[in-house]
């Protein structure tokens, strides 16, 4: 088990003396989920409802498990953990199939390590009911399944999709069954239905579902049917449709072997019978991240539609596709190669595999990411040196054809232009096309990759002959790139081309400007410099400057001196805040402050030191077994008590409320963010935030604005692009439909949050450029959408310090440049290394989750008084908090 801030959190809400089984969460079950809570402590719990036992039970004598006195099989016995203890896996997502049932359970015949039989464990786990389509919020399950059209991707087509009117659909593997609508961890979704494979196909299309073949692969397996249900099957249709799924977790990167990046021996062998059978082969991949691809040729396959984790009507959405009623629209956000070890980042991203063959006798405490591949982050590595890959970012195919042309130019500025662009439909099916806008740059001095996206529109449903005019702005701020000598935000003397297409690859020049003095668009400050130089990958000398990895590592105490390997002092802002002076005699409260927001500084004036601290410290999570899920909240109790702050709750909201009882999912935001839908990603922010409203929440812990640096990251589900304008473009517009609905966005994880393996001791190391230019650029252009309310820090530490240390990250380049006028929190439990008060010290409002006693508070407090943390610092953060507040507030 690593060590990390959200386990601590979750293993602390269960009492270490309990019975000799007991729960870990109340006992009911929502057949529409894949992988529930429990499956983030470990991935093998997938379809499992977790107990937990006092004993260490021998994995050699599991015991059975009886459902309604019926004995099913062994539950799934790991190595207990620290955190933990032992967790008893119960396998029930193959026998628990009704809705709104009490079924019972026994669990017996289990011994522990010393031989001792563990007595019987008998408990009622109750199926919770299933509320249908339509029947609650209405409006919202029409954008959830838009977005699950939308965000599929037709990658391959030899002519096989769509499949003929009323046609049997032979379904094979295990996914068919086990079919993903969401993640784990923050992006979760709590469903209050789930349309898979089955109920898609048969309630929302003609055609026919093999129950023969679906019913086989009940057993979860990945083997070839027998031959007669297979000659059935080929008399019924000669397609095979094919299904690959993996899921993906918060603190867990996808490994990179078999089961994870690339295929099982099982699923490989089930493909290749397949195509071998049938005159046909269709591959969906249910997957959330991007997988091996060299089996698709190898083994000829036909088409291949990614579906990605499609959110609560991901069924519907794939039998519309497959049939053709619906007409994929969807793009790559992200480039999939062929293997992974064709990524540049693969050789600096550790995987635990690797973590635990270095281990020794003493486990390892930090680790350092250094980001060799600089600039070269997906296509722009790809594109640029000409590596073939599988499939390239903004790829995507439809069932018509599109003819796109360049109608017409106009400068705005030395740079700036305005594009309209004609799009026709000229094949014989409705449809919507994505025209994506290049840069490419000629001339300048600083290395450029050879084309950088700075436009994208979406066209409505064009009818076949139809045309619609799409407007394309490009700002001078698409065209700078960072110059380290100068601390400037620059456009270089030169030639500018733009390229309209799809996949840069196959983008075509449009137009040219040339630029002939250097514009200097911002002068700024170097503040994110690395504590040593990066070698990047240059395409001047690839050879040369290909990363190799070697100061990518994990670090024990000794050899680190157990401190951040390579910590950076970082030249302090100054505190040029001055102390607020309490001038009435009168207690304000907050509900005064409703009436009267003049008086925001006048309330935090008269706060005591401890109050101050006690206030920027939070009160609890709502994830234990009696609670209702929320995220966090204000403390306003005891000594805070006189002051009636309001509760205030936060919840996990990517792609739906991460709380217990069920509502809204979408799917997982790399899927929205395919769609190139910018109307649609808003859409969603409403959505989510009414039913946010309704369940008393006042915070979203979303989107998360961090790239998809390397296809392992555990967290790729949640993160929308490897492109940081796409990315910030479409988080910016779920954000703006979150606060322009009354509930506050979060963006995070600020910045360089790319891996989740070792995530709070995780170190992230690069050039100023690339901070800036890739992963500070998603936020900024995110706030050009919508600036937030509130930012959270990452749990890792980038370029010398930690994010939630760092006060020119959160003063200098988020406040000064970047022009952020609400409040930054913490990650749970991500405080750094400089104790309790150095966060607010750099900057940070609220540390998050915090704890309802003093335990945090008490050193907070102690620097506030001997003046080592200035007073007028924490009562800044907390004025920018409490307007946050105040936003939504009624007089």
């Amino acid at each position: 088990m690593p060590n990390d801030g959200t386990f601590e959190l979750l293993a602390g809400l269960h009492d270490d003396n309990q019975a000799a089984m007991s729960f870990l969460q109340k006992p009911v079950y929502n057949l529409d989920e894949m992988d529930r809570r429990e499956s983030m402590i470990s991935l093998v719990y997938s379809g499992c409802f977790c107990i937990k036992s006092s004993k260490h039970i021998d994995p050699q004598q599991p015991g059975m498990v009886y459902i309604d006195s019926k004995a099913t099989e062994a539950p799934l016995i790991e190595k207990p953990t620290a955190m933990f203890g032992q967790l008893v896996g119960i396998i029930v997502r193959k026998y628990l199939l009704e809705y709104n049932k009490e079924y019972e359970v026994r669990y017996a015949g289990a011994y522990d390590t010393d031989g001792m039989e563990i007595p019987e464990f008998t408990f009622k786990l109750k199926t919770l009911p299933r509320i249908e389509p339509g029947v609650k919020y209405p409006e919202h399950d029409a954008i959830v399944l838009q977005a699950a059209r939308e965000g599929a991707v037709l990658l391959k087509n030899d002519n096989t999709l769509p499949l003929s009117s009323g046609s049997c659909v032979n379904v094979l593997g295990a996914a068919a069954v086990v079919f993903r609508l969401g993640c784990l961890g923050a992006g979760k979704i709590n469903p209050r239905y789930g349309i898979r494979v089955k109920e898609g196909i048969e309630k929302y299309s003609s055609l026919e579902l093999n129950q023969e073949l679906y019913e086989f692969y009940t057993e979860e397996k990945n083997v070839f049917p027998p031959e007669d249900v297979v000659a059935r099957a080929k008399d019924r249709s000669g397609t095979a449709v094919v299904f690959i799924t993996r899921g993906s977790s918060e603190a867990h990167d996808a490994p990179k072997d078999k089961g994870g990046y690339y295929l099982t021996d099982e699923e490989r062998g089930l493909i290749q019978r397949v195509t071998t059978a049938f005159e046909k082969t269709v591959a969906i991949l249910n997957v959330a991240h991007p997988i091996e691809t060299t089996w698709i040729e190898e083994y000829g396959v036909n088409a291949v539609l990614l579906t990605g984790l499609s959110g609560m009507a991901g069924g519907r959405a794939l039998a519309e596709i497959l049939e053709g009623t619906v007409n994929p629209s969807g793009k790559l956000p992200n480039t999939w190669a062929y293997d992974y070890d064709d990524y540049p980042s693969a050789p600096n991203f550790l995987t635990k595999d690797q973590i635990a063959n270095k281990s020794g006798k003493a486990p390892f405490q930090y680790a350092t990411t250094v980001y060799e591949e600089g600039l070269y982050v997906g296509y722009r590595y790809f594109d640029t040196f000409q590596k073939p890959a599988a499939y390239l970012f903004g790829h995507g195919l439809s069932y018509t054809t599109f003819d796109t042309e360049l109608k017409s130019v106009v400068k705005t500025d030395v740079c700036s232009t305005q594009m309209d662009v004609e799009v026709r439909n000229t094949g014989t099916r409705a449809g919507k096309e994505v025209v994506l806008l290049y840069a490419h740059f000629d001339g300048g001095e600083l290395e450029q990759p050879d084309k950088r996206l700075v436009a994208f529109a979406k066209t409505k449903e064009l009818l076949p002959g139809e045309v619609q005019i799409l407007s394309l702005e490009v700002s001078d701020k698409r065209l700078k790139s960072y110059s380290e000598a100068e601390a400037a935000w620059i456009i270089e003397p030169g030639k500018i081309s733009f390229l309209l297409g799809g996949a840069p690859n196959r983008a075509k020049k449009v137009w040219s400007v040339n630029v002939a003095d250097k514009i200097v668009v911002a002068q700024v400050k170097n503040r994110v410099t690395p504590p040593f130089l990066v070698k990047e990958l240059s395409a001047k000398d690839l050879a040369g400057t290909y990363p190799q990895g070697e100061m990518t590592k994990a670090y024990t105490a000794e050899e680190c001196e157990g401190k951040l390997p390579f910590k950076n002092s970082r030249t302090a802002i100054g505190n040029d805040d001055v102390p607020l002076e309490h001038t009435t005699d009168r207690l304000i409260r907050f509900p005064d402050l409703a009436k009267n927001p003049a008086l925001v500084e006048q309330f935090v004036a008269q706060m005591t030191d401890y109050e101050l601290a006690r206030m920027s410290v939070g009160g609890q999570t709502g994830w234990g077994i009696e609670d209702n899920g929320y995220a966090g909240t204000f403390f306003n109790e005891k000594a805070l008590d006189k002051y009636e702050i309001p509760d205030y709750f936060f919840a996990d909201g990517n792609n739906g409320l991460n709380m217990f009882e069920v509502n809204i999912g979408f799917p997982v935001s790399t899927t929205v963010c395919a769609s190139f839908n910018e109307e649609l990603s808003y859409a969603e922010g409403t959505a989510i935030a009414r039913e946010a409203k309704d369940m008393n929440l006042h915070c979203l812990l979303a989107p998360a604005l961090n790239l998809q640096r390397n296809p392992l990251c555990g967290r790729h589900t949640e993160y929308f692009s490897e492109d940081p304008f796409l990315a910030g473009r479409m988080a910016g517009q779920e954000s703006r439909g979150f606060e322009e609905s009354g509930v506050s966005s979060c963006m995070k994880h600020f910045f360089a949050n790319n891996a989740e393996t070792m995530r709070n001791t995780n170190h992230s190391i690069m050039s100023e450029r690339t901070a800036r230019e890739l992963y500070l650029a998603a936020f900024e252009t995110a706030f050009e959408v919508n600036k937030p309310d509130t930012v959270m820090t990452g749990y890792n530490a980038a370029n010398g310090a930690y994010c939630s240390n760092d006060e020119e990250l959160l003063r200098g380049i988020l406040r000064e440049e970047l022009g952020f006028t609400g409040y930054v929190m913490t990650d749970w439990n991500g405080y750094g290394d400089e104790g309790m008060s150095a966060p607010l010290a750099a900057g940070v409002s609220w540390l998050a989750p915090g704890n309802p006693d003093d335990t945090l508070v008490t050193p907070i407090e102690a620097a506030l008084r001997s003046g080592d943390l200035p007073r007028a610092r924490v009562q800044k953060n907390l004025v920018d908090l409490i307007k946050v507040v105040l936003k939504y507030q009624e007089a």
